[in-house]
């Protein structure tokens, strides 16, 4: 399906939240984020992923300057492994974007597991740091949400 139809039958869902898993393609990306209040953009410990991200966040540039309402964009650390340099650095990295930053989510056998089984990490372990760093994330998206039509980040 073009990006222009996918965006239009996008405009057409009646609900208070959808929520979009776009590719990694510029198109997809920028029909993506022209669309949402809140762009949610996980972010790998590799130097890929950090180039990827800029790229992201350049076309999130491109998105804010022709919109009216302001797009919130939480970056996400995802498969974080504290224990190696990588993992500690990231954040520090993200720093520089200027943008939010959610707490890292670890590298986790949890989810994993919850979906092979067809559960959230919350259904699998409902205690556990997985299912808590997702909280932590939803919480974060929330507040975004809240300050709909804020010019500036929260």
């Amino acid at each position: 399906m073009p990006v222009a139809e996918w965006a239009s039958a996008v405009r057409r869902v009646h609900s208070e939240f959808v929520v979009v898993d776009s590719p990694p393609s510029d198109d997809s990306l920028a029909a993506s984020i022209a669309l949402a209040d809140v762009a949610v953009i996980p972010v790998l410990p590799s130097g890929l992923d950090l180039e990827a991200t800029v790229r992201t966040l350049e076309i999130v540039g491109a998105v804010r300057a022709r919109r009216a309402e302001y797009v919130h964009v939480v970056l996400v650390p995802n498969r974080v492994d504290r224990r190696t340099l990588e993992g500690r650095q990231l954040v520090e990295e993200m720093e520089e974007y200027g943008e939010i930053i959610a707490s890292p989510i670890g590298n986790r056998s949890a989810f994993v597991r919850a979906f092979s089984i067809g559960n959230s990490v919350a259904e699998f372990d409902p205690n556990g740091p997985g299912a808590r760093e997702i909280r932590d994330l939803c919480d974060i998206v929330e507040k975004c949400l809240q300050s709909n039509g804020v010019t500036k980040p929260v």
